[in-house]
């Protein structure tokens, strides 16, 4: 097991890296990790975790840039970006040639996040958008309560979360996310192919347990092109209770799986599958289709396909 700086409970200012790195007594339940627990296995929530397995190591991935970029331009605090200068791209514009991938690497030695031109002027928009949306609903983001970790015992483990931004004069936490399209409909989506519900349970406890307060939980989507659009969006009680018990399940793992220092996978066996009745109806729809025409027609399908789509005759032929 990694060792770790270690930090008491409560709320404060961490940089990620140290946040990532996991600054708990031990090892400590973050969002996604209880999502690991829930949707997959312990092993894969082992696997994910830097106090537990001895070779992880951060993921960084270039579709990541963007919306780290934007983090740093919205909130006003996090890991900060630096824009490639376009004399070291390549003629097309792609960050290929030596010295772009040498500013890059440099870039990322110093914790900034390296983003092209483009990007820049793009995230530089997003900004500027989300302010003045957000502005038109009598909303600031003051950067001073951006980027905080609230870190706390609950259950019987450790747990923790960082918030983009736990205003002064509301009793809100807010969760930024980048997306292709932020619309009320396509965020509901988001929301249950992600688990956000679980992330929104996790972090209201992880923050009442640190600080005592009771706090309602935002989403803020913003769409990564023009014209930049937001949606400020809150999970109604229902879906937030759905998402504790989902939450309280997690710890539960965690506290076993730690204290016995075992972490399985999935269940051994053979798994029997039984697809969903929308699943067969399609098939069923169309063997029903297919058996109406043979009826009308007295041929299939296929034999009309066939002859609607064979080549036109030439003339001469």
């Amino acid at each position: 097991m990694r060792g770790a700086t270690t930090l008491e409970p409560g709320v404060q200012r961490l940089e990620a890296a140290v946040y990532h790195a996991d600054p708990a007594p031990e090892p400590s339940l973050s969002s996604s990790i209880a999502r690991l627990l829930i949707n997959k296995s312990p092993r894969h929530a082992w696997v994910a975790s830097p106090r537990l397995n001895p070779d992880w190591e951060p993921v960084e991935k270039k579709h990541f840039d963007v919306g780290r970029a934007a983090h740093r331009a919205v909130l006003g605090a996090g890991e900060d970006y630096a824009v490639i200068p376009e004399g070291v791209l390549a003629a097309n514009g792609a960050a290929s040639t030596k010295e772009a991938k040498a500013y890059m690497a440099e870039a990322r030695e110093m914790g900034l996040t390296p983003i092209k031109p483009e990007e820049g002027e793009n995230v530089e928009s997003m900004a500027a958008a989300a302010h003045q949306r957000l502005r038109d609903m009598g909303i600031t983001l003051d950067p001073a309560t951006s980027e905080v970790t609230a870190l706390a015992w609950i259950d019987g483990v450790w747990c923790r979360a960082m918030v983009d931004n736990a205003p002064a004069d509301r009793p809100w936490l807010i969760d930024f996310k980048t997306t292709t399209d932020a619309s009320p409909e396509a965020a509901m989506r988001t929301v249950m192919n992600y688990g956000y519900d679980v992330q929104a349970a996790h972090y209201l406890a992880t923050w009442k347990a640190a600080t005592g307060e009771d706090r309602d939980f935002l989403f803020l989507f913003q769409e990564k092109e023009e014209p930049f659009e937001v949606s400020l969006v809150r999970l109604v009680p229902n879906t937030l209770v759905m998402g504790e018990k989902k939450i309280r399940r997690a710890r539960e793992i965690w506290r076993l799986c730690l204290r016995a220092d075992q972490w399985p996978g999935y269940p051994l066996g053979i798994h029997d599958i039984d697809l969903p009745e929308f699943f067969h109806a399609k098939w069923l729809e169309r063997e029903s289709r297919e058996a109406d025409h043979k009826s009308r027609t007295g041929q299939d399908i296929i034999e009309a396909a066939m002859r609607w789509q064979a080549p036109e005759a030439t003339a001469g032929e």
